[in-house]
């Protein structure tokens, strides 16, 4: 039976199989993936781990190039890696039981047994193993059935520690949050249906894991994560930083996903307040140098972009949003929100609000800069 079991449960029987979807992305990938894993085989773990790289940048949402890539990362002892391949792979597919797993094994592996066991009690459930259900028994066993979680648990949210637990700094953050919920659930008159998970990281770690750029402060991927090295007190960065994270929670689950990046950024920036950036001396200048990008190439994710080319799109998300509001009214941002929510387009939801399509709510938009903003002469 566990090598039945085992036999259905691994990936290297078929991509199908580990990443739950069929089709023709997988054939995409396919080529890729058994470079990788003839490479591994032959010991060339550098050529591998560029295969498996090529694969998930393909296809970032086939399970097997994740699973496979933090097995080659867990077998040379980079468990940092191991453990970002993982958790990535465990947004794109919460309930897959064998992410789980391994994840716990990372877990486990780190000493961070509290996790292993919440990470191997998820995957029994969805997918009992007999094998699986011994390394959780054992681990109960070990820990004498007192097991720290190291979380922070609301209604809400839950916050946990990646890095050593710091109880001073979770409390800051919780009461953070649960102020800043509540401002967001009279603002949006809604709640998310599912508790909203934070992460709190060491600086170095916040890097590893998240691979997040160097110019973040923060990153919001479904799940917040905040680097808190060093800070012993709620301050105003940081309590910016909340703010602005949770907006985007909120924002994804009132919309259901549908929702441009620029405007995402845009009403996440409105909600810091009034220390947030002044994005006009950055458009002043990408104005005068004819830079200024168009918002509807600006619906993806930021993630991979340069610093210079972050600070020109976050200065146009939050200019323009602050437009809409200002010309139509301090709701208009919230009826093109629940127009997304819709599953209508940006363009659809423009129209409906502004009386714009996209390109002329750039051509107005850009004029009002103008206006305000003139070019030097």
């Amino acid at each position: 039976m566990l090598d039945r079991v085992d036999n259905r449960r691994d990936p290297a029987n078929g991509v199908e199989e580990a990443s739950g979807k069929e089709g023709v992305r997988n054939e995409i990938v396919r080529e890729d993936i058994e470079k990788a894993r003839e490479s591994a085989k032959n010991g060339d773990t550098a050529a591998a781990t560029k295969h498996y790289r090529r694969a998930i940048q393909k296809a970032p949402d086939v399970i097997a190039a994740h699973l496979e890539l933090a097995a080659l990362y867990f077998e040379r002892g980079d468990l940092r890696a191991a453990q970002s391949e993982l958790e990535g792979a465990k947004r794109l597919e919460p309930k897959n039981a064998l992410v789980r797993e391994r994840l716990g094994d990372v877990y486990s592996r780190r000493g961070r047994n509290g996790l292993a066991i919440r990470e191997w009690q998820i995957a029994l459930n969805e997918d009992p193993s007999p094998g699986l259900l011994y390394k959780l028994k054992k681990a109960l066993r070990e820990n004498d059935e007192t097991i720290d979680f190291e979380e922070v648990q609301r209604p809400h949210y839950v916050i946990r520690f990646d890095g050593r637990v710091n109880d001073t700094i979770g409390r800051v953050v919780a009461s953070a949050l649960d102020a800043e919920y509540l401002s967001l659930q009279q603002d949006f008159r809604f709640v998310p249906r599912e508790p909203i998970e934070v992460t709190l990281y060491t600086n170095r770690e916040f890097q590893d894991i998240t691979r997040a750029p160097s110019w973040a402060s923060a990153l919001n991927d479904g799940e917040i994560r905040i680097p808190v090295e060093g800070v012993t007190e709620m301050t105003s960065g940081l309590r910016r930083v909340v703010r602005h994270e949770l907006t985007h929670s909120f924002i994804n689950a009132y919309t259901g996903g549908n929702c441009p990046a620029w405007f995402h950024e845009g009403l996440a920036q409105m909600r810091e307040g009034s220390d947030r950036m002044d994005p006009y001396p950055k458009l002043r200048t990408a104005v005068a140098e004819g830079s200024i990008l168009p918002l509807w190439s600006l619906e993806g994710l930021f993630v991979n972009y340069s610093k210079d080319k972050a600070l020109l799109v976050y200065a146009e998300s939050l200019a323009a949003t602050e437009y809409l509001s200002v010309r139509r009214g301090a709701n208009a941002p919230f009826e093109v929100l629940a127009l997304l929510r819709r599953n209508l387009s940006m363009n659809e939801a423009l129209r409906k609000v502004v009386g714009l399509d996209y390109q002329e709510f750039q051509t107005a938009w850009e004029a009002d800069l103008e206006r305000f903003h003139p070019r030097a002469h």
